[in-house]
C-alpha cells in the first residue's frame, strides 16, 4: 500500500503482471553542528518503485525531500535560564513528478531553567498552499488538504531528584477547525538508590477526524469506484509502566507493561467528488443517504515484557524474555476506561517465552 501504483496520476505506471519492482532511495545532508548558530539542509528522493519491505519498514516512496533548519544554541546562563536552543525549520514534499505533497514550517524552543527543570514549546503549520495527499483516498485520487497546525508543551522535572515529574500537552486543528485533536501525557519517574529506577506514566486523547478514510465500494480500477471518508470521534486512554533494575554488574531485569482502550465512531460518510476543490466542503458529498452513524469499534489491548540479560561473558550475552499480550474482541461500544479495563484482563493471556543467546568471538 505504500505504492498505491493504481492512484490516478501516478507516476509508477500499475502493471499486474510485474513480479518484483525496482528503485532506490538518495539522500544528501549538509549541516553545522558547532558554534551558536548552526543549520542543516537535508535532501532526499525516493523513487516510485523502492521496495525494501523485505528489509525493512518502508512508509514514504514516491517522495522528493527538502528540508532547512536553523538553529540557534545558548549554553551561557542567563538570568533566567542554564542553557537553551532555538530552531526553525521549513519542509517541503513533492512526488517525483512534481505534485506538492505537503509544505510545512516549525518552530521549536527548550530551555532547562535556573532549578534544572526542563520546558520545551513546538509550534507547527503543514498543508501550505495546495498540497495534496496520495493515500489518503487509498489508490483513490490525490486529495487536496487544507492548512492545519499544531502547538505542543513539555515539562520535566530536575532529573537529579529521586522524583521527576513529567507534563506534555497537545493541541491540533485542521480541515477548516472540522478536524482537532487534544491530548496530555502526565508521568513520574523514580530512582531508588543506584541500581533501580520505574516509570510510570498515562496519556489521554479525544481527537475528531472529519476527513478519516472509511471505505472504498465499487470495482476497482474502474472509473465507478467511490471513494469515502467519515467523521471519526476517537477516544485513547494508554497507561505504561517500566522498571529497570541492576541486580549486578553483569545482570539486570527489565519489565514493561501497557494496557491500551480506544473507541470511535463513525458519522457523516461522504464520497471523493472534486479531490482539487480549493473549498473544503466543495470536496465530498454524502455517500449513503445518511449523516449518522455509520460504524463503530473498541480496541482494548494489554501488552507486557520482562527479559532478563546476562553478560556471562564480555560482550556474550543471554536474553530470557516472557511476553504476555491480552485482547478483548468483544462489540464495540461506547468509551468506558472501567468497564473496558476489566473485560480487558478478564481475556485469556497469550504467554510467550524466548531465548536468545550470542557469543562474541574476539580473535
Amino acid at each position: 500500500s505504500v505504492h498505491y501504483a493504481q492512484r490516478p496520476g501516478n507516476e509508477f505506471t500499475y502493471d499486474s503482471t510485474r513480479t518484483l519492482m525496482d528503485g532506490g532511495v538518495h539522500s544528501l545532508t549538509l549541516r553545522r553542528y558547532a558554534g551558536r548558530v548552526r543549520w542543516e539542509t537535508i535532501t532526499r528522493y525516493a523513487e516510485p518503485g523502492t521496495e525494501l519491505n523485505d528489509l525493512g519498514f518502508v512508509t514514504l516512496v514516491n517522495d522528493v525531500m527538502l528540508r532547512n533548519q536553523l538553529s540557534f544554541a545558548s549554553v551561557q546562563p542567563s538570568s533566567w535560564y542554564r542553557r537553551g536552543n532555538l530552531n526553525v525549520n521549513a519542509e517541503q514534499h513533492w512526488t517525483t513528478g512534481g505534485l506538492p505533497t505537503g509544505s510545512s514550517v516549525a518552530l521549536f524552543g527548550r530551555a532547562e531553567l535556573l532549578n534544572f527543570w526542563g520546558v520545551e514549546l513546538y509550534y507547527t503549520r503543514w498543508n501550505l498552499g495546495a498540497t495534496r495527499c496520495i493515500t489518503c483516498a487509498r489508490g483513490g485520487p490525490a486529495l487536496r488538504m487544507s492548512l492545519s497546525q499544531l502547538i505542543s508543551f513539555e515539562f520535566e522535572g530536575d532529573l537529579r531528584r529521586a522524583l521527576q515529574p513529567t507534563l506534555d500537552v497537545e493541541f491540533v486543528k485542521g480541515d477548516d477547525d472540522r478536524s482537532w485533536r487534544s491530548a496530555a501525557q502526565v508521568g513520574l519517574i523514580g530512582r531508588i538508590g543506584t541500581r533501580t529506577s520505574i516509570e510510570v506514566g498515562t496519556g489521554y486523547e479525544r481527537k475528531v477526524d472529519d476527513s478519516q478514510h472509511f471505505a472504498n465500494y465499487g470495482g476497482v480500477l474502474s472509473d465507478t469506484t467511490h471513494y469515502t471518508v467519515a467523521r471519526l470521534a476517537q477516544s485513547t486512554l494508554v497507561l505504561t509502566t517500566r522498571l529497570n533494575v541492576t541486580l549486578t554488574p553483569t545482570v539486570s531485569l527489565q519489565v514493561y507493561a501497557q494496557p491500551f482502550i480506544s473507541s470511535g465512531e463513525f458519522i457523516d460518510r461522504r464520497e471523493i467528488v472534486a479531490p482539487d476543490a480549493p473549498r473544503y466542503a466543495d470536496r465530498f458529498r454524502s455517500y449513503g443517504g445518511t449523516t449518522g452513524p455509520v460504524g463503530a469499534f473498541t480496541s482494548r489491548q494489554f501488552n507486557s515484557n520482562v527479559v532478563l540479560r546476562w553478560e556471562y561473558r564480555l560482550g556474550s550475552q543471554l536474553f530470557l524474555v516472557w511476553q504476555q499480550g491480552r485482547g478483548d474482541g468483544s462489540a464495540p461500544g461506547p468509551f468506558a476506561p472501567r468497564q473496558d479495563l476489566g473485560r480487558l484482563f478478564a481475556a485469556h493471556p497469550d504467554n510467550t517465552i524466548l531465548l536468545k543467546f550470542s557469543y562474541w568471538m574476539n580473535p
